[in-house]
Order: C-alpha cells, then sequence, then structure tokens
C-alpha cells in the first residue's frame, strides 16, 4: 500500500512523483513513479487493406520510428474522442467507424500512463492541423506487408505492436 506521495519534479509533460510503498514484508521502499496523461493509439486500415502509419523522430531511441497514430487525452476528455482528432490531425483522415480492441499500461513498473486502442475502418478525407510540435510523415503499408515486419521484428514501437496484436480477431 501507498504510504506517502511527493512530487520531485515538473515539466510540461510529466510530473516525477516519490512514492513510498509498504512491502509485503512491513518495510517500506521508495520508487519514483512518472505520472503521465493516458493516451489513444489507432489502427487505420483502409478500403485497399494499407494500415496508415507514422513515421517520426523519438527521442527514447534517439531514432525515426514507425508508429500507428497515437495521441495525449485531455483532461476530461473521452478516448474515443481523443481517437477521432489524432487519427484526423496525424493521418488526414476520419473514420466511419471506430471499435475499441481493449487498453494496458505502458510502463506499469514506473509511470501511470494508461493506452486506449481502437481500430478505425470507413477512411475517409477529413484533416486537421497537426500539433505545432509534431513533424510526422504519413506512410501507408499493406497489411500483409505489416505482418511481415512485426515476424521480422522491423517495427519496434511498443504500442503499435500492441495494437496490431490487439486487432488481429478482426483482420483475419
Amino acid at each position: 500500500m501507498i504510504n506517502d506521495e511527493n512530487e520531485v519534479f515538473k515539466t510540461r509533460l510529466f510530473t516525477v512523483k516519490r512514492v513510498v510503498l509498504s512491502m509485503p514484508d512491513g518495510k517500506p521502499r521508495e520508487y519514483d513513479l512518472v505520472d503521465i496523461q493516458n493516451a489513444v493509439t489507432i489502427l487505420p486500415i483502409d478500403e485497399d487493406d494499407q494500415v496508415y502509419f507514422v513515421k517520426q523522430f523519438r527521442i527514447g531511441s534517439r531514432s525515426e520510428l514507425l508508429e500507428l497514430p497515437a495521441g495525449k487525452i485531455e483532461p476530461g476528455e473521452d478516448p474515443l474522442i481523443t481517437a477521432e482528432r489524432e487519427l484526423r490531425e496525424e493521418t488526414g483522415m476520419a473514420a466511419k467507424s471506430l471499435i475499441h480492441l481493449g487498453n494496458f499500461y505502458m510502463s506499469p513498473g514506473y509511470a501511470t500512463e494508461y493506452m486506449y486502442c481502437y481500430l478505425a475502418r470507413g477512411l475517409y478525407h477529413s484533416p486537421l492541423a497537426p500539433d505545432l510540435d509534431e513533424f510526422l510523415n504519413l506512410v501507408k503499408i499493406p497489411m500483409p506487408e505489416v505482418r511481415r515486419m512485426v515476424s521480422e521484428q522491423t517495427i519496434e514501437d511498443s504500442k503499435t505492436l500492441a495494437v496490431l496484436a490487439l486487432a488481429e480477431k478482426y483482420l483475419r
């Protein structure tokens, strides 16, 4: 159980907290916890079985990564509304249907972020302006090629891999 929690550091994106937990042996242990907004990831697939990815530089990998469109949920916002907005901002497309695939914690050993996942079908052109700090390149890849890339481990983004696995029952 949590005995104590204090803010240590705050940025515009996240807060680091020092959390003291009681262990099963009764002894306290300190942890650092990254408190960060929840997010969504969307798997957009068009009528030609093309998957819409974004390619962008990620500081954690120090490289460009191929990822499914994703974004942070604004305070009080429904994850479905976030998914609709992020799809339009990042791909220029909207969807006639968004199917909820499931949810998961991104890195529960040190962070609070919870990911909501959607499959977008019935895509149609409906762009929104991207965020000012996003520099994305849209990439469309046929689903058979995506499956090959997963099996060859050339997709390295964890949320993308998780969403592809969650969607598999809809993609057969």
